[in-house]
């Protein structure tokens, strides 16, 4: 039985061993480069994409930061746009505010402004009596009593002139009496109320 095998084995082509040879020393390589590649490369790689993912999740946590501060800056923005309108809007009200109402300086600027104006309307202003001004905060009344001697239609011609004044006044009450049965023209007391700042 040895003896065949002996045979079987020197049967062999020198050259096969050749081939087995380089086939043994090829998988070798092969063994050999893939321990290398996975005892130190693969983990090396394996550290660096790791390294890797850690920063770009990072950076997305970065961009998603710079992103919520652009929005809430553009929402900033937009408050101070919308705040400057709102300021621009008062800014004008106040100024039309402050022309109508005078400092109590300008009591004199009323006066004229009541008597001038009914000379014009058909009214003949006999007395104006200024009544206690009342305090009203940043703002006083200056109550005034008004005789007038006039007609019905210019009464209420002069009644629409006081309310259209750039001024803010308040008819606050009248009186109408007719001065004789022969007349037509009537005897008026007109109570009104201008508005002025406070002086500080």
């Amino acid at each position: 039985m040895n003896g065949e095998l002996l045979k079987k084995f020197s049967s062999i082509d020198l050259m096969m061993l050749k081939t087995l040879k380089k086939e043994a020393l090829g998988a070798i390589i092969l063994v050999v480069f893939s321990f290398v590649f996975f005892r130190f490369i693969y983990p090396y790689n394996t550290r660096q994409i790791s390294s890797l993912e850690a920063e770009m999740t990072n950076a997305g946590a970065e961009i998603d930061r710079i992103n919520s501060e652009m929005q809430a800056a553009e929402r900033l923005g937009k408050a101070v746009t919308d705040a400057t309108v709102n300021l621009n809007i008062l800014e004008g009200r106040l100024k039309d505010l402050n022309e109508r109402l005078p400092s109590d300086k300008h009591v004199s600027r009323i006066l004229s402004e009541i008597s001038e104006n009914g000379f014009s309307k058909g009214v003949r202003i006999t007395s104006i009596k200024p009544m206690p001004a009342e305090d009203k905060g940043e703002l006083s009344r200056l109550p005034f009593q008004i005789s007038l001697e006039t007609r019905y239609t210019s009464f209420g011609n002069y009644l629409e002139m006081i309310e259209n004044l750039p001024r803010l006044m308040v008819v606050d009450n009248f009186m109408i009496e007719q001065k004789d049965d022969t007349s037509l023209i009537l005897n008026s007391q007109l109570y009104l109320s201008a508005y002025v700042l406070n002086a500080h």
